[in-house]
């Protein structure tokens, strides 16, 4: 049976290279799988490995996977580091480069090596095996990586338990690993997908390049008229007997799940979408094309990038980022001030190769501003007006569909349910009709894309895409004191959390030095310090930050850029609290504040009459 590596062989073949490396090497022997020589997969690395991470898990709240891995790590020998940098490499192995990025991967990896100061070649061939990946994999895969890491290892600490011919046996025959990684899962009790991605890295042949339990359902199901035998019950087994019979219907092509349209198309309940002509007849006075032009679509398997961002858990940030809009969601990232939303959202329209229109939201905004109105042309006669929200979907010259897609910052500044208005009953697949006439005379349409692929000019008819997607900003700071949201509005957003780093370290600052081109910045261990005592009192994110450096880079006046970006933040705190941070500030930092500068300013910006 061909499988579809071979299809895309340049690209993918090593990384089944590797997966047969580590069973070999790693699985049938003791070796290691990046360090060539040494034995690194032996009894006494894996019973270290399993007291320390599986029968000791770290349940610290607020604590991320990879600093509960460095506390699990801490004082053990060098081997029992590189056995846990193999099985993250395992881990790394299977998602696709728009679920976790290459350089991602390569650095969680590094750090883990950097815990130890081990020598880490990241220019060896294996790393190749993680550039491209083979598949999608879903938040959870992120999330909770625990649960997916104790799988992986408890599977193969299964199979190296067994005598080797037991164990080659398990490796080349689907039931036996099949059955094997059954009872591994029961055991962890959640349905990890590195179920699915250690049989198919194991046996390709047999097993399909699917993590998700929900597709490999939605496949058996779509196609269970191909599944005869009463007896198959096995979904990875009906898969492969469905595979089997598709080949012979379609004998010249490579059949892939995902891949192949017309099969994929089935399962994902995909329909033929139909062309409608535009309406240029009935509309002389739009400009002279007599063309249409196809709806601009947006390809939603993007490969996420890092360049300019530094985000604590980046990897499933965007992973929810991607997931939300695939899903046909728009977006609200939400988190204190300067956590870098609104650089996050540009980034995200870059991501998708969108050019974006970037608004603020203002507390008098309504239908005129955001979806039109009339407006009086120079020889006072009326003329409808585009708003926000119509400028994106088309061009005014030409009349003919554009997909730009809107930044809204701090969207809960307005009003939204005034100042959205119709647009609410576009967004749930309506068409709706204003009380506003186009110059052609025609009144004014909106209406979602629906069905359609492409339109001719018109003057008067407003198409929504189904691609195009609001990315808006909130502070969560102000939320309270601000406009209420709807559920009608809400429901129709996914709401993403941008926090603001759980554990400031020197090395996370000099990572954002580095980012904001501040690379011989003086005072990292001030900045660490203020930025760790700010958080006390009000949650910020690093744009302050960034603030405090740019204004301390040549001179130590802390003093200036505590009033200039801090104290601002601190409305609303009791006298006594700001009070609290100014003398921690002078207790706990190496930096020169001038106390009795801050405290004149505090009592002129705050009207408290007397700090002390």
């Amino acid at each position: 049976m061909s499988i579809y590596y071979e299809k895309e062989k340049n690209d993918r073949i090593t990384i089944y290279h590797a997966a047969e490396k580590w069973k070999t090497e790693c699985l049938l022997n003791d070796k290691s799988l990046i360090w060539d020589g040494e034995f690194v997969w032996t009894k006494t690395n894996i019973n270290r490995f399993r007291s320390i991470f599986v029968e000791s898990p770290d349940d610290a709240v607020g604590e991320n996977f990879d600093n509960k891995l460095k506390k699990q790590l801490e004082n053990e020998e060098e081997g029992v580091y590189k056995l846990a940098i193999e099985i993250m490499f395992i881990y790394y192995l299977f998602p696709y480069k728009g679920s976790i990025s290459f350089n991602t991967k390569m650095k969680k990896l590094e750090t883990v090596a950097s815990w130890k100061g081990i020598n880490f070649n990241s220019s060896l061939p294996i790393f190749d095996g993680l550039k491209q990946g083979l598949g999608a994999t879903g938040t959870f895969y992120n999330t909770s990586k625990y649960f997916e890491v104790s799988f992986l290892f408890l599977v193969a600490e299964s199979i190296k338990n067994q005598p080797l011919e037991k164990r080659k046996n398990t490796l080349n025959q689907s039931a036996e690993l099949k059955r094997v990684a059954e009872d591994i899962r029961k055991h962890i009790g959640k349905r990890v997908q590195m179920q699915h991605i250690l049989l198919h890295l194991l046996i390709p042949e047999k097993f399909e390049r699917i993590a998700s339990w929900g597709h490999k359902d939605r496949i058996a199901l779509a196609y269970s008229n191909l599944i005869t035998d009463n007896t198959i019950t096995d979904t990875d087994e009906k898969l492969y007997v469905i595979r089997e019979k598709l080949q012979k219907d379609y004998p010249n092509e490579d059949i892939d799940f995902y891949k192949t349209s017309k099969i994929e198309g089935k399962w994902r309940n995909k329909e033929k979408k139909k062309v409608i002509k535009g309406d240029y007849e009935k509309n002389p006075i739009a400009p002279q094309i007599d063309s249409e032009k196809n709806i601009p679509g947006i390809n939603f398997e993007v490969e996420p990038f890092e360049d300019g961002l530094v985000f604590e858990n980046l990897d499933v940030l965007l992973d929810q980022v991607i997931t939300a809009i695939r899903n046909g969601k728009h977006i609200i990232l939400t988190g204190p001030p300067g956590t870098g939303k609104s650089k996050l959202a540009k980034k995200i329209c870059d991501m998708y190769h969108v050019h974006p229109t970037m608004v603020t939201a203002a507390s008098n905004w309504s239908t005129y501003e955001t979806i039109g109105g009339y407006r009086p042309d120079s020889k006072g006669n009326l003329y409808f007006n585009e708003g926000i929200f119509l400028k994106c979907v088309k061009n005014k010259e030409t009349n003919l569909p554009e997909n730009r897609w809107l930044i809204i910052d701090e969207i809960n500044r307005s009003d939204i349910d005034k100042a959205f208005g119709s647009l609410f009953s576009v967004l749930s697949g309506d068409e709706v009709t204003l009380p506003f006439e186009s110059k052609s005379g025609e009144t004014i349409i909106i209406k979602p894309q629906g069905e359609l692929t492409s339109v001719g000019p018109s003057d008067h008819t407003f198409i929504i895409p189904n691609d195009w997607r609001i990315i808006a900003t909130m502070n969560t700071i102000d939320k309270a004191s601000l406009y209420e949201m709807s559920y009608a509005f809400m429901r129709r957003f996914a709401f993403i959390p941008v926090g603001i780093p759980k554990i400031i370290t020197n090395d996370l600052i000099k990572q954002y030095l580095e980012v904001w081109k501040m690379n011989t910045y003086p005072n990292v261990d001030t900045l660490s310090s203020i930025w760790k005592i700010i958080n006390n009192y009000r949650k910020i994110g690093p744009a302050i930050i960034e603030d405090i450096a740019k204004h301390t880079q040549d001179n130590d006046d802390f003093t200036s850029a505590i009033i200039l970006y801090v104290l601002p933040q601190f409305e609303g705190l009791t006298v006594h609290r700001i009070k609290e941070f100014i003398q921690r500030l002078v207790d706990e930092t190496d930096a020169i504040i001038d106390q009795n500068h801050l405290n004149d300013f505090i009592n002129d910006f705050f009207d408290i009459g007397g700090f002390e």
